[in-house]
């Protein structure tokens, strides 16, 4: 749960920049005089000046202390409201190594718990679950929980009416796709994610490319792009809290800025899809562009493959209520393409507080792991530069050695590497062994020393 004294202090900070009574350049106070003045400790400050630091609100100078940031445009911020024996896994194939960024550590998996769920859910009492295939936009026991899953760790504030659950998040685009009466043109990050990517374009939608940069997608190519989207619909994609593949952070100026860029039109939104934002492993969850929205511009899209498995195939989006209407005016007849003996079981998962468990334990075990990766390229790769390393299941490593040759020897080695098309390649970890990481950087030892030669 949110550290009420840290997002107070922090919520007061944004909301004084927010009605320029802290202006750009402004200093502010030192973490002992702001703990004096608060009574709070030092800890407590230091946690939301971290934070405000990560989304781009203040940043630090050295030996000297805390400065505003200065933003292009006001910032809309919106008031708040008041085990299973480890199981060895199955390989890609029997030789090969994958160090795909969306695979995870089906050790983890919290066999016995859903286990006792779904006989509980499959007991005589919830005989009814059996006898109809239920809501078209998911299990009402479901949507409740995520609602308060996501106001409670991501700060959104809905209605859980507005909750459409899902099997996929390329289902999910579909279907959003559909809800226009032209395909909107999507306006996606390069590089991104390529199957959402072919989903997109197999749906009829053009694409128009938006590059990415240290910030995350540029906010000044989609201004750029004005002209060739004007009287369209548009839907611009992007994963803000750890843009795949890069790992870039968007900062709070850029956040506003594209969140202004949508209010310019009705016929804008801005998809935010939030694959692993609950693997943080430095300072507090960034907030969502979803809870910074006020005009109803976001299209929330979440999923569980990360957290529990990809096999799960269950996903939501939060949508805008004229979305929603039609959602509900076109999609009424159909059925949820999600069990609904699923949902109920992931339902009881996350009111019982299990989820919460699961999510902390696995930021443990991931964050660790990442670590030990870390450790092993830097002692067998020195001078590889690494990004995107804070949050989620992989990072980006540019490595001493052409991407495409590195690419190939691995593969001759017994290792699938994923590369970006921009000297940096993905290094997804979260299933890995310490063995299979130990060969790994064998590997990269080797290939660089004989490269020197």
């Amino acid at each position: 749960m949110r550290d009420k004294l840290y997002e107070n202090l922090y919520l007061h900070i944004i909301d004084e920049i927010r009605k320029g009574n802290l202006k750009a350049g402004a200093k502010l106070p030192s973490v002992r005089r702001c703990a004096d003045d608060n009574g709070v400790s030092r800890n407590t400050v230091l946690g939301a000046y971290s934070l405000l630091v990560s989304e781009g609100y203040i940043y630090a100078k050295e030996k000297s202390g805390y400065y505003v940031a200065d933003f292009e445009s006001p910032l809309p911020v919106k008031a708040q409201s008041n085990s299973r024996p480890e199981k060895q896994r199955e390989a890609s194939s029997a030789s090969t190594t994958n160090l795909s960024a969306n695979l995870v550590d089906s050790s983890l998996f919290p066999y016995s718990t859903l286990k006792r769920l779904y006989r509980q859910t499959l007991s005589g009492e919830n005989i009814s679950i059996l006898e109809n295939p239920g809501s078209f936009l998911g299990e009402w026991d479901l949507r409740q929980s995520i609602a308060s899953y996501v106001f409670n760790y991501k700060s959104i504030e809905c209605d859980a009416s507005q909750v459409v659950v899902g099997n996929g998040t390329s289902y999910l685009l579909q279907i959003l796709s559909s809800l226009f009466d032209e395909r909107p043109v999507f306006l996606m990050e390069t590089p991104g994610f390529e199957n959402t990517r072919d989903m997109v374009r197999d749906s009829g939608c053009e694409i128009l490319d938006i590059p990415v940069d240290d910030e995350g997608a540029s906010i000044s190519a989609t201004r750029a792009l004005k002209d060739r989207i004007a009287g369209r619909s548009v839907v611009l994609h992007i994963s803000p809290s750890h843009q795949f593949p890069l790992g870039a952070t968007m900062t709070a100026p850029r956040r506003a800025a594209f969140l202004n860029w949508a209010a310019g039109s009705k016929d804008r939104y801005i998809v935010e899809d939030d694959y692993d934002s609950e693997f943080r492993y430095n300072g507090h969850p960034i907030k969502s562009i979803r809870s910074m929205d006020t005009e109803g511009h976001v299209i929330y899209l979440g999923t569980f493959s990360r957290t529990l498995t990809p096999s799960l195939r269950i996903s939501y989006m939060i949508l805008p209520e004229p979305l929603l209407r039609r959602y509900e005016s076109r999609y009424r007849k159909y059925p949820c393409p999600v069990s609904r003996i699923d949902q109920k079981v992931i339902s009881l998962f996350m009111d019982g507080g299990y989820y919460e468990r699961h999510i902390n334990k696995m930021r443990r075990q991931y964050k660790a792991k990442r670590n030990r990766m870390l450790e092993i390229i830097q002692q067998n790769a020195p001078g590889t530069r690494i990004k995107g390393e804070e949050a989620g299941l992989h990072f980006i490593a540019r490595f001493p050695v052409e991407e495409g040759l590195l690419i190939e020897k691995a593969r001759k080695e017994g290792f699938k590497l994923q590369g970006t098309g921009t000297g940096w390649i993905i290094i997804g970890y979260a299933h890995l062994s310490e063995e299979e990481m130990i060969r790994f950087g064998y590997f990269l030892n080797k290939t660089i020393n004989c490269s020197k030669l």
